[in-house]
């Protein structure tokens, strides 16, 4: 229900930028118009090619909306939805959803992310769906800017007016369903992902090691042993796990700023990472034949794709349906993506 719901709202937005922004002469009137009001910068067009472009449609097509309706108005085009109550609380909704996962979405980019890193980063926006659950069934809306904008103008104009949030906090719950049950494997297997950063703490299973391509687990064992009682060996990857603390906090004192080019010029952290366990002498020949390297996380992550194979095709909830996770970039980049909605795509 959420996603045909959601999806007809996608639709409406992307046909009425289409109507103007694709033809010269509406874009013209219209960016004069927004010149006459408030010098915006106009619509963005929709892009297929990343669920990215939607968050960055909807967040400008809400800033324009009195303008839009106002155009539509003198060129005689008639969208109701537009003026609905309850077809713009579910677009407000989507409005600061996409914007959440936007967030998502640049914490995940860049060069020499860790498989680690990028799993926590998915974990953590299921905590905050749990918390967006609350927010909109207690109708705080803290975590909804534009949403709750809306719902204020609402009840100022009509107090006995009542806003339907808990079919939204449904929806979220729904989405955060979808999400638990497409990483669930994942979560089940944090040990193996830890172990790359931190062996000398980790306790790995054969069911963690049957996702190690080639593997001897006889040897891994034993081997994971004799590191753990080395002093040196530890040290090295205490050493380690403390650089990778250091480029973290440089990463978000970087991103405060938005100095991104800067950014770019840290030491990626796989690098950090590979160069530890190359530093491992030839007793450690299992560990460093297979020392967890770029292609070895490709394997694992292949491997998880491959068992998830089925649940992929038959997931039909809300998330897969109109936002969607898939563990999709290999060389261990988990990247969150999003479906595009049929509807829509119908309509481009």
């Amino acid at each position: 229900m959420c996603d045909r719901q959601f999806g007809e709202v996608m639709s409406l937005v992307i046909r009425v930028i289409n109507f103007i922004v694709a033809r010269a002469l509406n874009d013209r009137q219209f960016k004069t118009l927004l010149d006459e009001v408030n010098n915006y910068p106009g619509l963005l067009l929709h892009s297929n090619v990343r669920w990215l472009s939607r968050g960055k449609v909807l967040s400008r097509f809400a800033a324009c909306l009195n303008e839009i309706r106002t155009f539509l108005e003198m060129k005689g085009v008639g969208h109701p939805e537009l003026a609905d109550t309850e077809w713009l609380l579910k677009f407000y909704y989507l409005v600061d959803l996409t914007e959440h996962l936007n967030q998502l979405n640049v914490k995940m980019q860049g060069i020499g992310n860790t498989v680690l890193s990028l799993q926590q980063a998915v974990f953590a926006f299921e905590n905050k769906l749990e918390l967006f659950i609350t927010d909109l069934e207690t109708g705080r809306l803290l975590h909804f800017e534009k949403l709750s904008q809306f719902k204020d103008a609402c009840t100022a104009s009509e107090p006995i007016q009542n806003l339907d949030l808990h079919q939204l906090a449904g929806c979220t719950s729904s989405l955060l369903q979808s999400f638990k049950a497409r990483f669930g494997e994942f979560r089940e297997h944090t040990r193996l992902f830890k172990f790359i950063t931190h062996p000398n703490e980790c306790s790995l299973n054969t069911a963690d090691l049957n996702y190690i391509p080639g593997v001897s687990v006889r040897d891994f064992e034993a081997e994971v042993a004799d590191l753990k009682a080395s002093d040196m060996w530890v040290n090295k990857f205490k050493s380690l796990n403390e650089d990778l603390e250091r480029i973290t906090r440089q990463k978000a004192e970087l991103a405060s700023k938005h100095m991104w080019t800067e950014m770019k010029k840290l030491q990626p952290e796989d690098q950090l990472i590979l160069k530890t366990w190359n530093a491992l002498p030839v007793t450690y020949h299992t560990l460093q034949r297979k020392k967890l390297d770029r292609l070895d996380l490709e394997g694992i992550c292949q491997s998880f794709i491959s068992a998830n194979d089925k649940r992929k095709k038959a997931f039909g909830s809300f998330a897969w349906g109109f936002l969607g996770g898939v563990w999709e970039e290999v060389g261990g980049l988990l990247i969150l993506i999003e479906r595009q909605a049929a509807s829509a795509s119908r309509d481009c």
